[in-house]
């Protein structure tokens, strides 16, 4: 088991153990506080950027650096200016919400929490689960599912909240769909603002999938904060082959939003549409994390977060898994 795999563990108190996988996106020449990551930079075909990572030193916590639970038990103290972000797709239609709801309970903790596919019945049920810890905000448009995103208290002031389903000249919402969700917080203690979103784009409409994606990078441009972006983009990407789609070339064009990349590549969703226990689309990923403006800036790690036995998912289980942004802001 990894150093970094018991942090989070602790730190979330997640009895099921966690196994991650990072990522950290700085642009090139940047300097990145807090990060003990460096990366070579690459780009695509359309002139997008991709933070491609080429090491990383083991996390390293020593006994100062641990509190006391109250069952006597360790875990290591998180950092003051250390921000969390956490990205999931519930499976709305394919999951008990009762057991989303206690798995849910577990990532109390980060800063802000953007849910996908989420059953409108089961809003309220969330929230609870989080114990009202967090400022709670759901999209309006969908049909099944909408997109939902909580915003810690605490620590961040809610100045802003919107569903994007047009910008200029550009569609996000033909009406069949989830339109971009997104947040504008402010850091209590420092002032910090940045803009969260969450997506969900179209599935089964590859040409409007890459129209949305062109829309999200020109809204990003436009932005006057940092922005990140994560969610379930559907963009295919194969990391055997190093592609997406043409929405994930959209997406990164012009070096408007940085892909935040992972360092050991894991799959996030499952999809066994034949019954023969096997996954139809190995090595894939659909759940995505970007920055756009200063953020590019902030060494953003991105994990997975894999938990023992949650592929093949079940009836009462998500077929996707987490995935997670640590900064020191």
């Amino acid at each position: 088991m990894r150093l970094s795999h018991k942090y989070i563990t602790a730190v979330l108190s997640i009895t099921a153990a966690l196994i991650s996988s990072g990522c950290s996106p700085p642009q090139p020449g940047a300097s990145v506080p807090n990060v003990e990551n460096s990366h070579a930079h690459t780009s695509n075909a359309s002139g997008g950027s991709i933070l491609a990572p080429t090491d990383r030193r083991p996390l390293q916590i020593t006994n100062d650096q641990l509190t006391t639970r109250a069952d006597n038990s360790k875990f290591p103290q998180v950092p003051p200016n250390e921000v969390r972000l956490l990205a999931w797709n519930v499976e709305s239609g394919g999951n008990d919400p009762a057991v989303i709801s206690v798995q849910l309970a577990e990532f109390i903790g980060y800063d802000v929490i953007c849910l996908s596919e989420v059953s409108q019945h089961s809003f309220e049920r969330y929230s609870s689960a989080l114990a009202n810890q967090y400022h709670e905000v759901h999209g309006k448009t969908g049909r099944a599912d909408r997109l939902q995103i909580f915003v810690k208290k605490a620590r961040y002031e809610l100045l802003d909240s919107k569903e994007l389903t047009q910008h200029r000249r550009h569609i996000l919402n033909t009406g069949n769909h989830r339109s971009p969700l997104f947040v504008r917080i402010q850091d209590r203690n420092s002032s910090q603002q940045m803009i969260v979103m969450t997506n969900h784009l179209a599935r089964g409409n590859a040409d409007f999938r890459q129209q949305q994606a062109a829309g999200l990078r020109e809204w990003a441009r436009d932005q006057d904060v940092p922005v990140i972006a994560l969610g379930d983009f559907n963009m295919d990407f194969d990391y055997r082959k190093m592609k997406g789609n043409a929405a994930f070339d959209e997406m990164v064009r012009d070096n408007v939003w940085s892909w935040l990349a992972p360092e050991t590549f894991i799959d996030t969703n499952w999809s066994d549409r034949d019954g023969d226990g096997i996954d139809n689309y190995p090595d894939s990923m659909l759940d995505l994390a970007f920055a756009a403006g200063a953020a590019k800036e902030w060494g953003i790690e991105c994990r997975v977060i894999v938990r023992p036995n949650d592929f093949p998912d079940d009836q009462t289980t998500s077929d996707h898994r987490p995935i997670e942004l640590i900064f020191a802001r």
